[in-house]
């Protein structure tokens, strides 16, 4: 292994594991509900009317999360698309550097705490994990603030081992960078790293060089102009409803639904962190042992432990869960993993053999996900059921080579199989499961039946991926509405009827049925609000020439 992490090699291999992984989809996959499709609109939104500030859903404010995602996103798009393109792609571009970030910061703090060997492997592993790689292919915060907290922390893992006043402005960059991305969580992961090694170490000299005014100035210069922008623009509206209707409510109660018993991370661990899964035990074993013998390695134990478990404790306690929340913790874990994998040949007792069930466990949970795409909501079981084997095949080959304690080939089998999962579930089962796909449906329906893009579009079907799909003029509505929001004139229009949420009123289902010249029906499933359901896509008033 020590010729492939030479030089330079080391940090672009693992920033290339990450990008393929998160790749996987990017380009085929439409856009997701709720919150990848509500980002991107706003983000289409800033850039149709020019204000940069104000954050938008159509015409409601949409006061949760800071601005930072979509000024990358806005980048992103101005320079290669447009507004009007609606590429989703094209907005999940942040996502995936984001996750790149997160590989590099991975290994170069990593180096610093466990050595580089057994950072490249842990780097390499977490680059190639499964909530990584879904969070760097989808168009919202999770993926550049898990590279902007890895960073922070990497930066303390080097005024740790002797680094100055840069790791301390490297820290406060991405402190910064991270409140303008989702508010609190950077300071927080941080916050609770550098508490617990105060409170367990009792040595604070190595944080002297954070107190360097420049540093701290410069997080402040990252985030407080736009802060003040939008408090002003929104009359002060923007942290009072960012504050107490979306933070406010997950700390007391399941928010939107997303509620979990304490031990709902800790479950999914074994799928979303395959397939660093497989040295995990080993790794908290080994870092154990080091703290119990207080050997040279307990500094680096105890700096990952501070790193993860206090941050993982406070999402399992959090009423409101969700599976990206504890991704700011995996590096942490990953290093330990990694340091376990390049010591395959010392791994004896039960450890090693309960991170290999734990590794199988979680790769036939991952394998009946891709089965279950193409199978539940696409064209049959046939294709999951090869893509599952395929990847069950070159798992079960890095387990083999795990327990042959074959250290590089069990490396570059783990990362092929995060890999082949990818592929598997994002870039094809779930392409396949065209059910699910309902905004994308109704959009190439109305193509395909004759409408324009320049129609107005009346839609009972309210998921934000419509709004997306068909552009901001996008009415949203209740079924009763309806008569009273169409127009009476001769123009072309277009009317979409979620089945699901239509109820028995005759007005609007005369209404719907007014001059229409051309129709299709769209049977699916809407997993954004668990219900079977069909569309119905209407063209009223066609001109001649697409009758």
């Amino acid at each position: 292994m020590q010729h492939w992490i030479q030089g330079w090699r080391a940090p672009a291999i693992v920033c290339v594991i990450a990008a393929i992984c998160a790749l996987a989809g990017v380009f085929t996959l439409p856009p997701l509900d709720r919150d990848e499709s509500r980002f991107a609109q706003a983000t289409a939104q800033m850039l149709e009317t020019g204000d940069l500030v104000r954050i938008e859903f159509q015409d409601e404010p949409r006061h949760k999360k800071p601005v930072g995602i979509h000024w990358l996103q806005a980048a992103v798009v101005a320079v290669i698309s447009d507004a009007g393109a609606r590429d989703i792609w094209t907005y999940r571009i942040p996502s995936v550097l984001g996750v790149m970030l997160a590989a590099f910061a991975t290994f170069w703090g990593g180096q610093r705490v466990v050595g580089r060997e057994a950072a490249f492997a842990g780097a390499a592993l977490f680059a190639a994990t499964v909530l990584l790689g879904i969070e760097g292919g989808i168009a919202k915060t999770d993926a550049m603030l898990c590279g902007l907290t890895t960073l922070a922390i990497a930066a303390l893992a080097h005024l740790r081992t002797g680094g100055g006043r840069k790791s301390a402005l490297i820290f406060w960059l991405a402190i910064g960078g991270g409140i303008l991305i989702k508010g609190p969580v950077t300071p927080m992961v941080a916050g609770l790293t550098i508490i617990a090694l105060l409170v367990w170490e009792r040595k604070a000299n190595w944080l002297k060089p954070l107190a360097w005014w420049p540093g701290p100035l410069l997080a402040i210069a990252i985030a407080a102009p736009w802060l003040v922008a939008v408090q002003l623009a929104t009359d002060g509206a923007f942290l009072r409803e960012a504050m107490g209707e979306d933070l406010g409510p997950k700390l007391v109660s399941g928010h939107e639904r997303h509620g979990g018993l304490p031990g709902y991370h800790l479950l999914l661990l074994p799928a979303l962190f395959f397939p660093a899964t497989l040295f995990l035990i080993p790794g908290i074993a080994k870092g154990v042992a080091a703290l119990r013998q207080k050997t040279d390695f307990a500094p680096a134990v105890r700096f990952l432990l501070a790193w993860a478990v206090p941050t993982w404790l406070v999402f399992e306690l959090l009423p409101t869960k969700l599976p990206h929340y504890v991704l700011p913790a995996y590096p942490a874990l990953a290093l330990l993993a990694g340091w376990a994998l390049v010591s395959l040949g010392d791994l004896k007792g039960w450890p090693r053999w309960v991170s290999l069930a734990l590794a199988a466990f979680g790769a036939i949970l991952l394998a009946a996900v891709i089965g279950a795409l193409p199978a539940i909501y696409g064209p049959g079981a046939t294709l999951g059921i090869i893509l599952a084997l395929v990847f069950l095949a070159v798992a079960i080959g890095a387990l083999v080579e795990a327990a042959r304690r074959r250290v590089l080939t069990a490396l570059i089998l783990c990362v092929a199989a995060g890999f082949t999962w990818h592929v598997a579930a994002r870039g094809l089962a779930a392409l396949s499961a065209s059910d699910v796909h309902l905004a994308d449906r109704a959009r190439t329906a109305i193509t395909e039946l004759g409408g324009s893009p320049d129609w107005p579009v009346w839609s009972t079907y309210t998921e934000p991926s419509l709004v997306f799909s068909l552009g901001t003029d996008t009415q949203l509505a209740e079924f009763g509405e309806l008569p009273g929001l169409l127009p009476d004139g001769e123009d072309p229009y277009i009317t979409i009827e979620d089945v699901s949420r239509s109820g028995d009123d005759l007005a609007a289902l005369e209404a719907l049925d007014r001059n229409v010249c051309a129709s299709r029906e769209l049977p699916g499933f809407n997993y954004s609000s668990g219900d079977e359901t069909v569309l119905i896509v209407r063209l009223h008033n066609c001109p001649e020439a697409s009758q």
